[in-house]
């Protein structure tokens, strides 16, 4: 990967966790180290740019996630899971996050279409945290609550969706 793509992945990173951690707050962390895994994996191994055929699955990881959201959303995820950390998301603070990150996801697709480096990262942060990352820990909020945790249902399509995507991008 040239030094130009690494250091601009790099900056893309960078600001993305200053301005994540200034409009969520602590609860965010999970989000933001997920972030930088992403950027290691996207840095250090051999993904495959190829765009037909990862963008099939990635768009279709797209539509999950936007369920995924809208469950979240409608049963309030938004107020739970910031309590654990003992702070408060408005539902238009929690809609206009979730809303960036699925622009951020869109334009990935464009940029894996036009085959350029750097949609990938966040082709991978969607796989791994937005995919098996989510689904992992939506399994285990519900396992620690001893029920229903906000998200629970479309937790395993993510996990699903991600394991996917991520074959799709390492494939031979």
């Amino acid at each position: 990967m040239p030094l130009r793509d690494r250091i601009a992945g790099a900056l893309l990173v960078l600001i993305v966790l200053a301005a994540q951690t200034h409009w969520m707050g602590p609860a965010i962390i999970f989000i933001s180290g997920g972030l930088v895994v992403s950027y290691g994996v996207w840095i250090t191994a051999r993904w495959k740019n190829d765009a037909a055929a990862v963008l099939p699955v990635y768009l279709l990881a797209i539509a999950v996630q936007c369920l995924h959201f809208t469950e979240e959303y409608v049963t309030g995820f938004q107020h739970q899971f910031p309590e654990l950390f003992g702070i408060h998301w408005s539902d238009a603070r929690f809609v206009t996050f979730n809303m960036l990150w699925l622009a951020a996801f869109v334009l990935a697709g464009l940029g894996v279409y036009r085959r350029v480096p750097l949609a990938y990262l966040v082709v991978l942060f969607l796989a791994l945290i937005g995919g098996v990352g989510n689904g992992v820990s939506h399994l285990i909020l519900s396992a620690m609550s001893r029920g229903y945790f906000p998200g629970l249902i479309t937790a395993p399509f993510c996990l699903l969706m991600g394991i996917m995507l991520l074959r799709r991008i390492f494939s031979a």
